[in-house]
């Protein structure tokens, strides 16, 4: 994995599951996120869209408990109404302002984000440039120190809370993050701070951080998996195809997509075009980096006229291919291989 390098860009390193945990209000705004996003967004649309490599962040799919939570104050306030509450063991609390953590973001990392409740072939996936702070230089500042803390704690304003491992809050590669392409965070996506948690999916990297708390217990809970799903599993190996369609036969089609393999990484993308039956390898056109997401592309040079059902499949850094077997996003995250119909005509 690269070391990070100050001032320097790195390589980092929703569906019918829903309703099976959830109820009432919280089902229905949840899913309100989703199917917000699937429509800005869309979800295998008809006309033909190539995924950029930094995701804009008005693109960003947003899945909240509310997806309507937006904190009550913005930068140019900030200071009378926020600063991070740093809780160590004992109980006893420090406080970092945001004037302070954003002159100690020193480094922009490469880092996607994928929804546990992203489908095979979802859009609830994006990739961004973070300007972040090592989420272990804040955890040494806690009273008291890290010392014997098992687990850490993290909670934020809209009532959301989430714990993890400390071997993974200590992770080089574990951040608070205070910008997104090169902005303040938006509003919408963790402002004024959230955090990056390595090889995790988003619901256990949570937005609005308040507080961070240092815990002796080991054992990890969350908003989400107290309603049934998975904690610290990490992503799964996902690929899809862009939107498409519609295409002629009389010309090469050039069929793109992404592939991420969370922080293993992805080796290599196939298509194929019977359905299965033939697998054919694509042109990494972004390379692979651990945490950011792959962009393919391969080039069908004779194409014929027909419908035609195309499949898509990736294999990670350690040589671990995508699982095929279909899986709807619940409890852990989806897998199956992305499947898109094309009508081409003569």
């Amino acid at each position: 994995m690269p070391e990070h390098r100050a001032e320097g860009v790195q390589g980092f390193t929703a569906r019918r599951g829903f309703l099976k945990v959830l109820g009432g209000s919280a089902a229905l705004a949840l899913l309100s996120g989703c199917f917000d996003e699937f429509r800005a967004l869309g979800f295998k649309p008809t006309v033909e869209k190539h995924t950029p490599f930094i995701t804009p962040n008005d693109d960003f799919y947003l899945v909240a408990v509310d997806p309507a939570y937006r904190p009550a104050f913005q930068l140019q306030d900030i200071g009378q109404h926020w600063s991070l509450e740093l809780q160590g063991r004992s109980g006893a609390t420090g406080h970092i302002g945001y004037d302070d953590l954003n002159a100690r973001a020193r480094h922009t990392v490469l880092y996607t984000f994928e929804c546990i409740g992203n489908p095979v072939g979802g859009p609830l996936i994006g990739n961004a440039r973070w300007r972040v702070v090592p989420l272990k230089e804040m955890l040494a500042r806690a009273p008291g120190g890290i010392g014997t803390a098992r687990s850490v704690m993290f909670e934020a304003l809209d009532g959301f809370y989430s714990s993890v491992s400390i071997e993974r809050a200590l992770d080089d590669y574990a951040f608070l993050a205070l910008q997104m392409n090169g902005t303040p965070l938006p509003p919408g996506h963790g402002f004024p701070v959230r955090a990056i948690l390595p090889d995790l999916y988003g619901m256990k990297q949570p937005r609005w951080l308040k507080r961070i708390r240092l815990l002796e217990e080991s054992a990890t809970t969350s908003y989400w998996e107290k309603r049934g799903w998975a904690g610290e599993v990490p992503v799964k190996t996902m690929s899809r195809f862009d939107p498409r369609r519609h295409a002629k036969a009389t010309q090469p089609l050039a069929l793109t997509g992404v592939a991420f393999g969370g922080r293993r990484g992805i080796r290599s993308v196939e298509v194929s075009l019977d359905d299965g039956a033939n697998w054919i390898p694509c042109q990494l056109v972004t390379g692979t980096q651990p945490g950011v997401w792959s962009l393919w592309r391969y080039v069908w040079n004779t194409p014929v006229p027909g419908r035609h059902s195309l499949r898509v499949r990736a294999t990670d850094t350690t040589g671990a291919l995508q699982i095929a077997r279909y899986q709807d996003s619940f409890p852990d995250g989806a897998s199956g291989y992305d499947q898109l119909v094309l009508d081409l005509s003569a």
